[in-house]
């Protein structure tokens, strides 16, 4: 569940979302990236960095340059697992106290006949 969330945070960033989408597409090193977002070199490491946190990124190494792209087996088990989400139990999530929480939670109608004068 942590991989996820950190994978989700890393890609709510409008410049870390132009990022993936430029990796996803095609190879650019540093300083080509730095000139298509309008950033300096250090907030495109920056970025960088979150993508190589979540292994995401695929580098190869051409002379002294670094030219990045994104690992679509790593990505696409990403997706997968988000996609997959409804399906996996509270448990599969690590979240079984939240499950605990559910299965004690009052219903509406006993919240409502209650004496703290309703729900909402």
């Amino acid at each position: 569940m942590e991989e996820l969330l950190n994978f989700l945070k890393c890609i709510a960033d409008e410049n870390r979302l132009k990022i993936l989408k430029l990796l996803l597409d095609g190879q650019y090193c540093v300083c080509q990236l730095q000139e298509l977002l309008d950033k300096s070199q250090s907030s495109v490491s920056q970025h960088l960095s979150y993508f190589k946190e979540l292994e995401l990124l695929e580098e190869e190494k051409s002379g002294k340059w670094i030219y990045y792209s994104i690992d679509r087996s790593v990505y696409d088990s990403y997706l997968a697992r988000l996609i997959s989400l409804k399906a996996s139990s509270l448990e599969d999530l690590n979240l079984a106290e939240l499950k605990n929480k559910i299965d004690t939670l009052d219903t509406a109608a006993e919240i409502k006949s209650g004496s703290k004068g309703g729900c909402c």
